[in-house]
């Protein structure tokens, strides 16, 4: 049973009119209607009123309510799939990861290919005097160390984007199942 059914079966009892109920409670008989269908909700302090008016417990007059809700929910199980939803959840994810998604993956792995690059040039650098194979100036090695040091302010900005796009990712997959499953 509803909010709104035990307040009328409430009020019945108590052999109290809409319009009665109203007048104590200094709202019009149309606020009394719309709780007693559900279509408003009363607020705390209008449901101690209420449970004054009808001498019930706020408990009594929720109780059912809150044995409803939790019908509901074991009813809102996870067997019951929307066909359409889960046709248009496929669509819409085969177009939005065939453009946007893999290009957006695409860039992320490019700034962490880069970030890395930059971050190991002096390993680099390193590796070719230490094997003779290449003989580097002065010049190349500052520029090796301002490589290095923007690498280093690249990394935070790949971490970010990288946990950004994990969150998004997992936000997104939940909401898909939201929608599949009524």
């Amino acid at each position: 049973m509803s909010l709104g059914n035990s307040l009328k079966h409430a009020r019945v009892a108590q052999n109290l009119t809409q319009e009665e109920v109203s007048k104590k409670l200094f709202v019009i008989r149309q606020t009394v209607s719309r709780w007693e269908q559900n279509k408003t909700m009363p607020n705390i302090y209008v449901l101690k009123d209420l449970s004054k008016l009808y001498d019930l417990s706020i408990d009594d007059l929720i109780s059912e309510t809150k044995a409803q809700i939790h019908e509901d929910e074991e009813e809102k199980s996870m067997n019951k799939v929307n066909w359409f939803a889960l046709f248009g959840v496929i669509a819409f994810n085969v177009l939005l990861l065939s453009s946007g998604g893999i290009i957006v993956v695409a860039l992320l792995g490019a700034l962490w290919v880069i970030t890395g690059a930059f971050i190991l040039s002096p390993v680099f650098l390193l590796i070719g005097l230490l094997s003779g194979t290449q003989v580097y100036p002065l010049v190349a090695t500052g520029v090796c160390a301002v490589i290095f040091i923007i690498g280093l302010f690249l990394f935070p900005l790949a971490k970010k984007a990288t946990q950004y796009l994990v969150n998004f990712s997992i936000g997104y997959v939940k909401y898909n199942f939201r929608t599949i499953y009524k």
